[in-house]
């Protein structure tokens, strides 16, 4: 058993965890950060070959403005790390419908925010994709959007790099330290004790612990939840018809279906599709995250209806990607309203590693109550069950988790 002391501990070694660590000691703090496994973490939803970078966001022009940035930041990490963990490939968004019907509203926005924005992008009749994308089966699709300033990020090695990047900074970073109790005395977070035994005294902790989050701060478990959603690596026979540029990342009517997906990836010799909906509530320890046979079967049949191709491609891995979702889909960066010297940056919902350049940023000036363009609408917040998810992108019946 040991003591630590520390200015600041970061509880938690993801995306949210890792980027206000480094911001954090930017700005001359004294941090400490503790993770229940290595980083990253095996189980994390960060723990992935891919992650789109998107600013197709719907009618949401704040999302768009962080994805907007993120994006610039992301180039600059590749320059940082000497490495392109951020491949700009661009986003193929393909429509059921035609884009002015009312089925393809989240399309149509994302289309007309950018080209205000003054983005070149283009639309794409059948025949278009056709010439363009041959993989995609255009009897289905009857149109499509194509962005080129979008892409995909290693997520599973962009958090390797910013652990190592942290450490170079002064981070002090504990793997296999899993937090279980939080010392409070009258008011005030004196520190954190771990399930291995240790404990971290500190002037400051930030709860930024993905899918345990509402199991370390119950009072959170009515507004936030972990849900479960599938994945699939699957090897194709003929890998340059589904590489870049004759395809690239990808949706497929995808706030209708929830299906999206990735180019042929040479490193590990698979192309990544995924859904993007509800899910299945789970817990992040104790159910089982196997995908199941319906799921692939109905991962087959999507295949069939959109890349041909690859309907019969062998299915090399699969896994639940653990979201940490918020009733209304929004981050939750701030301030416990009742403990001193507590926050909390957790929630991505979905959608946080897309943002992780800006996610550090918006933590710290949350814990120095600096203004941030950003920062409003993820404060603490009472949710109803009635509340709506937001994230347009994603197919979720009658929009309730």
């Amino acid at each position: 058993m040991e003591t630590n002391s520390c200015e600041i501990l970061i509880v938690g070694g993801g995306v949210f965890g890792i980027s206000s660590a480094i911001e954090l000691v930017k700005r001359k703090y004294q941090v400490t950060l503790i993770n229940p496994d290595t980083i990253p973490h095996h189980l994390a939803a960060s723990t992935d070959i891919t992650k789109i970078v998107r600013m197709e966001y719907g009618t949401d022009t704040e999302y768009f403005k962080m994805a907007e940035l993120a994006i610039e930041r992301f180039h600059q990490w590749n320059e940082l790390f000497n490495e392109e963990i951020y491949h700009q490939v661009g986003i193929l968004m393909l429509c059921k419908e035609p884009l002015m019907s009312p089925a393809q509203a989240y399309e149509h926005s994302s289309y007309v925010q950018l080209k205000n924005a003054g983005y070149d992008i283009d639309n794409l009749s059948k025949n278009d994709i056709a010439k363009r994308f041959p993989a995609v089966n255009t009897e289905n699709y009857y149109e499509a959007n194509y962005n080129p300033i979008a892409g995909y990020v290693k997520s599973g090695r962009l958090v390797e790099r910013l652990a190592q990047y942290a450490q170079s900074l002064g981070v002090i970073i504990k793997e296999n330290q899993t937090a279980e109790e939080l010392i409070i005395d009258h008011g005030r977070l004196l520190g954190v004790k771990t399930h291995e035994g240790n404990t971290y005294h500190c002037g400051h902790a930030v709860i930024a612990a993905g899918t345990s989050t509402p199991y370390l701060l119950p009072e959170l478990k009515p507004y936030m939840k972990a849900t479960g959603h599938p994945v699939f690596w699957l090897r194709p026979k003929d890998s340059e018809l589904f590489s870049i540029p004759k395809l690239s990342v990808f949706t497929a009517d995808i706030s209708n279906s929830g299906w999206y997906g990735f180019p042929f990836t040479s490193q590990h010799g698979v192309i990544k599709v995924a859904k993007h909906t509800d899910g299945l509530e789970l817990h992040p320890y104790y159910n089982d995250r196997r995908v199941t046979d319906v799921e692939v079967s109905d991962m087959r049949l999507f295949l069939r209806e959109t890349l041909p191709a690859l309907s019969d491609a062998s299915l090399v891995y699969t896994r639940k990607c653990l979201y940490t979702d918020t009733l209304d889909g929004h981050f939750w960066i701030d301030h416990h309203p009742e403990i001193k010297g507590l926050s909390v940056s957790s929630g991505g919902s979905g959608h946080g590693l897309k943002m992780a350049p800006v996610i550090g940023e918006m933590t710290a000036d949350m814990i120095e109550k600096k203004s941030n363009q950003f920062l409003e609408r993820y404060r603490w917040r009472h949710l109803s069950p009635s509340t709506r998810q937001i994230e347009e992108a994603r197919y979720i019946i009658d929009r309730k988790l």
